[in-house]
């Protein structure tokens, strides 16, 4: 999905940032004939696309390993150059389409950047705003590990640059100064937009937006997941009070309830009367430009477990692919094939389960393929277990809310299946009898 914006960087005046940091600006390919075989290369979330593609064009690498938190078409000609290994811990739709193959590594996205600490890459390259007069240099559309990428402790030789991209808005926060690159990458264009992963919603929203209703009190702090049935039910929520947000990403759903006037942070009590995420999707960048009602942070503060949970009533929203009669969740696979990835999910799982009035959401249709398949199913497999029977406190279809929390493994069973589709009910109670019930 493509969006199209103006540019909204805040300059001052005709200042020209090229002119001011002109010792510091190189194109994607100078930066990226730094690279030699051997390297690990890290990159930001979103890609620096121009860079990856620079890099990609390079034949007379041996062994350099390169880490995107989420391919996209850059991250796509890197898996296409055999001489290279993309790694990530989150596979994306284009990296799908394009057949490119990546190596997963299970990393969560409130640790990515002390996974960079651990395995420092010596050269980093991620994405940024453009820069200002004072040598600021806002984080762009997102922060999530690149803090760490920028900040980390350097050996000799390590190289770290940033990519502008004069599309992203100018938003509050946390940012970066010029003095914390070796050279900043300029790309002869007016600037360009990421793509994300196409995002829909079930036809039928009513009694998903009845259950949020029932299990969002006003005044609670909430965070969506990245999807269409999450962040569409959510926005309807307009008749909410006093709502707060802390989130992993600001979508459209979560800016409509702050233009409505239901979230207005006036109650929150972890960065009050502030929005706060670490990754901004475009369609909110001309309502966070320049927005100080709006706060991007790096991902192990707005990530961080205790954090969430220390957020008034946290009400953690997401999707999941399929739930078992166990109450696991897989949030990552399909057929027992990587599909995507953990991204943050995990980590407000974990952080509200820290909290006495934090609850978590598991939001999903009850069925998948047309209505041939049931989203609740008998076991998952063991490799596709994004969250345990230990995480997952509310599953909520079409058909209703399954309260698991505190529920006996016979109740999780029970209650999974009352909300499953009718027409699968009978295969799952048969399931149940065998493996959880004790009946044959």
């Amino acid at each position: 999905m493509r969006y199209v914006l103006s540019v909204v960087s805040k300059t001052e005046g005709n200042f020209n940032w090229q002119e001011a940091w002109g010792h510091l600006v190189v194109s994607p390919e100078a930066a990226a004939a730094q690279v030699r075989s051997g390297d690990l290369v890290s990159t930001s979330l979103p890609e620096p696309t121009a860079f990856l593609n620079a890099l990609a064009n390079r034949t007379d690498l041996e062994d350099v390993t390169v880490f995107v938190p989420a391919p996209r078409k850059g991250g796509a000609a890197i898996a296409q150059n055999k001489k290279l290994e993309l790694r990530a811990p989150f596979l994306t739709q284009i990296l799908r389409e394009a057949n490119a193959h990546a190596e997963v590594v299970p990393v969560r996205l409130e640790d990515w950047g002390r996974f960079s600490v651990r395995n420092p890459p010596r050269v980093a390259c991620v994405q940024v705003g453009t820069p200002l007069p004072d040598g600021t240099v806002p984080p762009g559309s997102a922060i999530a590990g690149n803090d760490a990428l920028v900040r980390r402790a350097r050996r000799d030789n390590d190289l770290v640059f940033g990519l502008v991209n004069p599309v992203v808005p100018y938003i509050h926060g946390d940012s970066f100064h010029v003095k914390d690159f070796d050279a900043l990458i300029h790309v002869p264009l007016k600037g360009s937009m990421p793509i994300f992963d196409q995002r829909s919603s079930p036809s039928d929203l009513d009694p998903f937006i009845g259950a949020l209703d029932d299990l969002i009190p006003d005044g609670a702090t909430v965070q969506s997941g990245v999807g269409g049935l999450t962040e569409v039910a959510l926005s309807r929520l307009t008749h909410k009070k006093d709502l707060g947000i802390h989130t992993e990403v600001m979508c459209q759903g979560l800016m409509d309830l702050m233009k409505s006037g239901a979230a207005t942070n006036r109650l929150k009590t972890v960065f009050p009367n502030k929005t706060v995420f670490t990754i901004a999707l475009p369609e909110t960048f001309d309502f966070l430009d320049d927005n100080a009602d709006c706060h991007i942070v790096p991902a192990h503060v707005a990530l961080n477990h205790q954090t969430i949970a220390d957020n008034r009533e946290m009400r953690c929203v997401n999707g999941a692919l399929e739930i078992d009669l166990w109450g696991q969740a897989n949030s990552e696979m399909i057929n027992g094939v990587q599909h995507s990835g953990v991204g943050g999910a995990l980590d407000f799982l974990r952080g509200c389960q820290m909290s006495d009035t934090a609850t978590s959401i598991h939001l999903m249709p009850a069925t998948a393929k047309g209505g041939s398949s049931s989203r609740i199913v008998p076991q998952i497999d063991v490799n596709a277990i994004t969250a345990t029977r230990y995480d997952v406190d509310v599953v909520v279809t079409e058909f209703g809310i399954a309260h698991l929390k505190d529920a006996s493994i016979r109740q999780k069973a029970k209650r999974l299946i009352s909300v499953a589709h009718p027409d699968h009910r009978a295969e799952l109670e048969e399931a149940a009898n065998r493996m959880v019930f004790g009946r044959n």
